[in-house]
């Protein structure tokens, strides 16, 4: 090849390489700028951070590889930010831990809290055995959610349990489980292969949480396997049918459960512990704890709120045809509800939330109400407050203006109170948790 031939080539590579180079920046400048975009969003609306189970990325360890990224089920959550992958949308984030698991280099962690906002959950070791000994807490009420972390974390503390040198007496039980939702039920199931006597109550009734989620709510997107039972056979499942799951393998194994039996307080006497319930008091050589956070559903202290009409959960849309129907709240739940209202025929939903931006429901539920709101389906009132359930309305207050609307049933969907106090009187000991990791299933 002559020399100008080479020459020539040679340019030609370089001015190629430098378009190459020019178009990578230019591509990779637009996506910064779009994530930028959306942090300053998510900054805006107070979605950046949160109380509940999140992952925190070390930027010194990332290598921005994008497995986070791809494998994080939820929208939004992470995204890669110059290089490095960022927590954009912490509300967004449920706890499904895959960021942790894929991540290739540990750059990924899961905590609970931030390190200005502290949340507060029993002090528990590797076991979930809180600070007196025999006592352990598991699932949501121990900080985390998600019916896989909730398994794992039963297992895990019935086994510890079953392994302990003391065997209870004549007139206890070996295990007291107070508690029916997954994390309950995975520990009755361990228990029963355990072949320890065990005793289940539940204040309300088999499924916990889940029966106050609406019809068809995706409730689990992460395999899991039950001890005794196995592997769920579905990945993803909505409500119903994983309710019938439980309920068969709770027949299957001839697990009993006493429902509407309330816990009021835990103590240890005469070399045991003895659970005080609305059903009497219960003896136990050892006690789960699988309460979940919800607890007793909060009041908002108004006028009429103790009429017949009044709910807390949602179980049935349909019967609601041709009903005023007003849901009060602004989280996950309320949001939920109120699309499934919607979708009952004549049924006109009023929606009220105290705030301006809904930063406790996911962002893709809120985008979903605006759009049935644009269309008339629902009305969504924000900046308002409900202030007294009367026969045939509600009365209520909306930017500090009174106003009134139809009404024939109320859904008050603020949460619950967790039952702190309950843990407190039984003698387990609270901490903050400031940004702290969490022990996770891998």
């Amino acid at each position: 090849m002559s020399p100008l031939a080479l020459l020539i080539l040679l340019g030609a590579t370089v001015v190629l390489g430098i378009v190459f180079t020019v178009m990578i920046l230019w591509h990779s400048g637009k996506h910064n700028r779009a994530v930028r975009a959306r942090i300053a969003e998510a900054r805006k609306a107070g979605r950046h951070e949160t109380l509940s189970l999140h992952p925190v990325v070390d930027e010194g360890k990332c290598i921005g590889c994008e497995e986070c990224v791809r494998g994080c089920p939820e929208a939004d959550v992470l995204l890669t930010y110059r290089n490095k992958a960022v927590v954009v949308d912490a509300a967004e984030c449920v706890g499904h831990g895959v960021c942790e698991r894929v991540c290739p280099v540990g750059a990924i962690i899961l905590v609970m809290g931030t390190e200005t906002r502290g949340v507060e959950i029993p002090r528990l070791n590797e076991f979930f055995e809180t600070s007196v000994p025999g006592m352990y807490v598991v699932g949501e009420l121990g900080g985390m959610g998600l019916i896989r972390n909730a398994i794992w974390q039963a297992t895990q503390a019935v086994e510890h349990a079953a392994a302990a040198e003391r065997t209870a007496r004549e007139d206890e039980v070996d295990l007291l489980i107070v508690g029916a939702g997954p994390a309950g039920l995975a520990a009755a199931l361990t228990a029963k292969n355990a072949g320890l006597r065990t005793r289940v109550i539940e204040q309300e009734m088999v499924g916990g949480a889940m029966m106050h989620y609406p019809r068809k709510k995706l409730v689990m997107t992460y395999p899991a396997e039950l001890p005794g039972v196995g592997e769920f056979p579905f990945k993803q499942v909505e409500k119903e049918p994983l309710l019938e799951f439980w309920r068969k393998a709770i027949a299957d194994h001839g697990i009993v459960i006493q429902e509407g039996a309330r816990l009021d307080k835990v103590e240890w006497a005469d070399g045991g512990f003895v659970a005080h319930t609305s059903a009497g008091p219960i003896r136990a050589a050892r006690v789960v704890l699988a309460l979940g956070r919800r607890g007793t559903p909060r009041k908002l202290g108004v006028p009429g709120e103790d009429r017949p009409n009044v709910y807390y959960r949602l179980l049935e849309p349909e019967q609601y045809k041709g009903m005023h129907v007003t849901v009060v709240g602004g989280g996950n739940a309320a949001v939920e509800a109120t699309m499934s209202l919607t979708e009952v025929p004549g049924a006109k939903v009023t929606l009220l939330h105290r705030d301006a931006e809904f930063t406790m429901a996911r962002a893709v539920l809120v985008k979903e109400l605006d759009a049935r709101a644009a269309k008339g389906r629902v009305e969504v009132l924000r900046q308002a407050r409900l202030t007294a359930v009367e026969e045939g309305l509600v009365r209520i207050e909306v930017k500090g203006a009174p106003a009134e609307r139809p009404n024939d049933f109320v859904f008050v969907m603020v949460g619950g109170t967790a039952p702190y106090a309950l843990l407190t009187a039984s003698g387990v000991d609270l901490e903050k948790k400031f940004g702290t990791p969490l022990l996770s299933p891998k």
